[in-house]
């Protein structure tokens, strides 16, 4: 396990004032600083200031692709491809009733294809992959990675009947830039309820790959929302065959390490963040390569049981993409914006004041922006993300019946954020 250092009480205050723990404020949005004792964060009131800071656009926010009544923009995956063009898949939500009639006729996404960084977009064929696996790609979401050995791997959440839209993941591997696709295999086992999200495989400087997974065991759970695991899947011979981790993250909390996201911060070392019920998103570590994990522990982001996405910058520091938002109540699945980053320095220790993507239904707190992927450019960080229509009282309603209107993929590119702490490095 990787215990935080605990930090001077003064130098603490300090960070944790742009770490940010917000609270009601007739000012707007504002901060109240933290400190970290034993992973417990703690208040320590200070002047707030009245609101996040914004994000430096280099393509503003743009709405690029609709939610139609059949189906909803959720989950993308993105990448760069060697020419240059960007190549995206989203899974499309649940999918209506006629489950296996859907199944059977659309088992895998279409792909998209930019040519111009992400600003503008074209529908290409589905992806031309076997599929012989019960259920299809819905829900949950998608990841592209380049792997060492120069193929693009495709990891996805498989929605099977009967398993509270859970599944094992499936993986495919392309060796010309996604144009084919080897035959769709699941990622370990047993079947059960098993959630991967999107921007999720990773590949160790040793090689191994790993895939973060939330699972509901039997007896854990009665619905998708109930406690779940946060572990690994990983592979250490190219993605042939797949261990689980052993000791998986657990926290008692009515939810536990839902839909965990990783990154490697050493040699065999992992961070995990994951959403929970407990109004933070918490962390725990892995010594291991993801065999084993410490028990969890609360970052000073404030966040509902809400989506969220961790990726290593080029330069090596960690970025977040979350929901900095205080939960409606205990357990609460929203607020679900404003969709925020942060940045941490030191391998996921401390992190950043939240910087503001999109605001939209704030202060209403009737939009969701969630799942966003991020793709690394030269220009900027290319950001896409479903928004939908959100219940301020917090249910899943989204709007209703004509809820399907309202917001679909939106897209922006951000510049790279400045070193915030250089003394930390």
């Amino acid at each position: 396990m990787i215990k935080t250092t605990l930090l001077p009480t003064f130098f603490a205050l300090i960070l944790g004032f742009y770490s940010g723990r917000n609270s009601s404020s007739n000012s707007g949005i504002s901060f109240v600083a933290d400190s970290i004792k034993g992973g417990i964060v703690q208040s320590a009131n200070v002047k707030s200031v009245p609101e996040f800071l914004k994000a430096k656009f280099v393509v503003e926010p743009e709405l690029f692709i609709s939610h139609t009544a059949e189906r909803s923009f959720i989950g993308p995956g993105t990448i760069l491809l060697k020419n240059g063009d960007v190549l995206m898949s989203a899974p499309w939500g649940r999918p209506p009733t006629n489950f296996e009639q859907l199944a059977a006729k659309f088992p895998v996404p279409f792909q998209y294809r930019s040519k111009d960084g992400g600003r503008t977009w074209k529908q290409e064929e589905r992806m031309k992959m076997d599929w012989e696996l019960a259920g299809m790609i819905s829900d949950g979401g998608i990841s592209y990675l380049w792997l060492k050995d120069g193929r693009l791997a495709f990891v996805a959440h498989r929605h099977v009947i009967g398993l509270d839209g859970g599944g094992l993941p499936v993986i495919s591997f392309s060796s010309d830039s996604g144009k084919h696709w080897t035959k769709a295999k699941t990622i370990g086992g047993p079947e059960g309820v098993w959630y991967v999200m999107n921007d999720r495989l990773v590949q160790m400087g040793h090689g191994r790959l790993v895939v973060p997974v939330s699972h509901m065991p039997k007896g854990m759970g009665t619905y998708e929302g109930d406690h779940n695991l946060g572990l690994c899947f990983f592979s250490d011979d190219e993605g042939t065959t797949w261990k689980k981790s052993d000791k998986p993250a657990d926290l008692n909390d009515g939810r536990g390490m839902a839909e965990p996201t990783v990154a490697e911060i050493g040699d065999n070392h992992l961070i995990m963040l994951a959403r929970t019920g407990s109004g933070f998103v918490f962390r725990s570590f892995s010594t291991d390569g993801g065999n084993t994990w410490s028990a969890p522990e609360a970052t000073t982001m404030i966040a509902a049981c809400s989506p969220l996405t961790l990726k290593t910058l080029p330069d090596g520091r960690l970025i977040v993409f979350y929901d900095h938002a205080k939960p409606i109540k205990n357990g609460a699945f929203f607020p679900r914006t404003p969709l925020v980053y942060a940045v941490s320095e030191d391998k996921g220790k401390i992190w950043s004041h939240p910087v503001v993507v999109d605001d939209e239904g704030a202060k209403e707190n009737d939009r969701q922006n969630i799942y966003p992927s991020i793709c690394f450019t030269k220009e900027g960080m290319l950001v896409i993300w479903s928004t939908h229509a959100a219940d301020p009282s917090g249910s899943f309603s989204n709007g209703g019946a004509e809820g399907w209107k309202t917001g679909g993929g939106k897209r922006c590119i951000l510049a790279y954020p400045k070193n915030q702490f250089p003394e930390l490095k």
